[in-house]
């Protein structure tokens, strides 16, 4: 299996280098589900501030996050034959250069946590622990593709945390807030999605002593996939009834279940990398959908 998101070659710029390494495109589907959270977490739309400061906080924070994963799995990533070509493997992108990067990020994520509300500041050093440590988990359970689906899942935690902590007057209040189903469901969708890049790599996985489930599970392990995401659409659809949301947000979440499942039939075809990019539309379908019922004044209060 040749496809590799992070991957590039020497001969490309160096700022699309930068891009593919830290796979800016994916900070995509993570700002839909936050916007989501902060939207439904309040009812309305929060001001543009607290919106800048969303996607402030999740561009750092994947800055942070990707460059971490990459340099401690960069001695992995040169043994296997479908991420040889990452620019920390190649040289194109230097091990000092990627230890700048982590320390730009984090700072970056912590500034924009602290300038939307004391709250968010407060809870931020646990959505940065989540996600800094996912490389390291997964030497040692399976369990880490459930640790690194957990961070798309507080995409939508922080951007409740966000939107609600502007006024809130207690900690209790923003985690009351907190559209907890969405959360869950969307930790769900992202196991599926995160097994489409371990499933080609689970022969490999098991040589180098890494686990997933993939490993764990062998052929069952694309079921299990679309299990959870199954899982996590009938979620959603209980989450739209549950937030009193109205029809649009039913029908994004009935086509972003739509596309999951294209997306788990080209996996079972063996097409991951079309699989994997299919779940980024789908993930904006469902947050564009929800943020504009509450845009509309659809749902009711």
């Amino acid at each position: 299996m040749s496809w590799d998101p992070g991957g590039a070659t020497a001969s490309q710029s160096k700022l699309y280098i930068y891009l593919k390494f830290l796979r800016m495109e994916q900070t995509f589907f993570s700002l839909p589900m936050a916007y989501m959270g902060a939207f439904v977490a309040i009812r309305g739309i929060p001001s543009p501030t607290v919106l800048l400061l969303i996607f402030s906080a999740l561009f750092f924070l994947r800055i942070a996050g990707m460059t971490n994963d990459n340099l401690a799995d960069r001695e992995i990533d040169a043994r296997n034959p479908r991420t040889r070509t990452r620019p920390l493997v190649t040289g194109a992108i230097t091990t000092r250069e990627a230890k700048i990067l982590i320390a730009i990020g984090l700072v970056g994520f912590f500034a924009s946590a602290y300038l939307v509300n004391r709250w968010a500041f407060l809870l931020s050093p646990i959505v940065a622990l989540v996600t800094m440590t996912y490389p390291y988990m997964k030497r040692f359970t399976a369990f880490a593709n459930y640790q690194i689906a957990t961070v798309q899942g507080l995409a939508v935690f922080s951007g409740a945390v966000a939107s609600v902590g502007v006024s809130a007057t207690s900690l209790v209040q923003v985690i009351g807030s907190v559209p907890w189903l969405f959360v869950i469901a969307t930790i769900l969708w992202a196991v599926g999605f995160d097994l489409y890049n371990h499933i080609p790599d689970a022969d490999f996985d098991k040589k180098m002593g890494l686990h997933s489930f993939a490993v764990v599970l062998g052929n069952k392990a694309l079921t299990f996939a679309g299990l959870n995401q199954l899982f996590s659409v009938i979620l959603d659809i209980i989450a739209d009834f549950v937030y009193n949301l109205g029809p649009i947000s039913y029908a994004s979440t009935i086509l972003h279940g739509l596309v999951m499942a294209y997306a788990f039939y080209l996996a079972s075809r063996g097409m991951f990398g079309k699989a994997f990019y299919y779940n980024i539309y789908s993930s904006i379908i469902l947050g564009l959908g929800i943020d504009m019922d509450i845009l509309l004044g659809i749902p009711f209060t």
